[in-house]
């Protein structure tokens, strides 16, 4: 099982660093976006990061969304949902900290919530069974 994880890079950074660290010390593979490691500032460099960022998601089992989420997590949202339609179940998408329950586009398509990296560990182990 593999995890992609949607987040804001700035804002979240430390609640990333430790939601990846917490991962991996459970033996559970991640995709965290910084580790890129490329500033996306010319258009080129936004095509290589988008490029890399699409093919994970495409690899990873679940994507995990971190809210409040901004542009780029949305794209990353909308793009796991657009494939969990396409592969029905192969998708699992795990949002953390939910902070919308009324929007129609997204919410039918969030297969669990959770409220701390406990509980998300939890989640993917008996997921993972």
């Amino acid at each position: 099982m593999k995890v992609y994880i949607a987040s804001k890079y700035i804002e979240h950074k430390e609640l990333n660093n430790n939601i990846y660290t917490a991962l991996a010390k459970a033996g559970i593979n991640a995709f965290l976006p910084k580790s890129i490691n490329i500033d996306a500032l010319t258009k080129d460099e936004m095509y290589t990061v988008a490029e890399i960022c699409y093919d994970e998601i495409e690899r990873c089992d679940v994507i995990l969304v971190v809210c409040p989420f901004g542009k780029s997590v949305s794209s990353e949202f909308g793009y796991a949902i657009a494939l969990k339609r396409v592969c029905q179940a192969k998708k699992r998408i795990v949002v953390m900290n939910l902070d919308f329950f009324d929007e129609a586009m997204i919410y039918p398509y969030v297969d669990k919530t959770v409220n701390s990296i406990l509980e998300l560990i939890t989640y993917l182990k008996e997921f993972a069974e």
